[in-house]
């Protein structure tokens, strides 16, 4: 029969101390009842504790890419407004071979470059929704790709359909690389919904970006056929779309539902 390791009586059913291994009766069962040694022990278990880095930090809020990509823009805009010319001559996108060889940096600044408030306006809304949205679903590293390849594809396509109509206006803006953003949005989120207003119906993404190459295709014929004229570059929309649809066919769907309005 076992005894109490304090009092030393017989017990029947003696109490095993979990602390210290002691066996003890129900008077002394306890730890604070048998000085338990073992009870210091357990609460003194050294443990590694890993000091983790400040996210806040690092990011400037949960999906830090595109609010990068934000503010890069804001502040360009910002800039522009005091030195407009100097800004548009260094950064905006002139296509001609020969300014691109002394200056190649302008297929990527153009990108951020933005001079009428409405185009700089309408392009932050846009991708305040929809690149974070892409960003939620394919992560940082990757929506940096599909925005900057959308924004380079857009580029040389400006550049191929410069050459192609003789005019060589210089061009800026996130255009291309948004249409890319909703292009592979379209693919791996077809779910979801927008309305454009003043259409007060919700539809489809993809029915959307039809409707919006649709449109650019037709200005970019008219204006190749000379019926009239305009400064948008409407070549760079589309094919930054193609882009943003590759990079969505690779990717595949991505589950994370919202609806938005714009």
């Amino acid at each position: 029969m076992a005894r109490c390791d304090v009092c030393g009586r017989e017990v029947t059913l003696p109490f095993k101390c979990r602390y210290c291994g002691g066996t003890y009766c129900t008077d002394h069962r306890l730890p604070e009842n048998h000085n338990c040694d073992g009870l210091d022990e357990y609460w003194n278990v050294p443990v590694n504790v890993r000091k983790t880095r400040n996210r806040g930090v690092i990011r400037l809020m949960r999906y830090g890419a595109n609010n990068i990509v934000l503010i890069t823009c804001t502040i360009l805009f910002f800039i522009t407004l005091i030195a407009p010319y100097q800004m548009v001559s260094l950064l905006a996108l002139h296509p001609r071979i020969e300014i691109l060889l002394s200056m190649p940096w302008q297929l990527i600044t153009s990108i951020f470059l933005h001079v009428e408030f409405w185009h700089f306006f309408i392009n932050m809304f846009v991708l305040l929704f929809f690149g974070t949205e892409l960003e939620r679903r394919v992560g940082e590293r990757k929506y940096l790709e599909i925005f900057f390849a959308s924004g380079l594809v857009g580029n040389f396509g400006y550049i191929a359909y410069s050459y192609a109509l003789g005019s060589h206006i210089p061009a800026l803006g996130a255009s291309a690389a948004i249409f890319g953003v909703m292009g592979c949005l379209a693919i791996i989120a077809p779910e979801v919904r927008i309305i454009i207003f003043p259409i007060p119906v919700p539809i489809s993404i993809r029915t959307a970006l039809f409707l919006f190459a649709a449109y650019d295709f037709w200005m970019m014929v008219a204006s190749y056929m000379g019926v009239f004229y305009t400064n948008v570059a409407n070549i760079a929309h589309l094919a930054g779309l193609a882009a943003g649809l590759y990079y969505g066919k690779r990717l595949g769907r991505r589950k994370v539902i919202h609806d938005f309005y714009f």
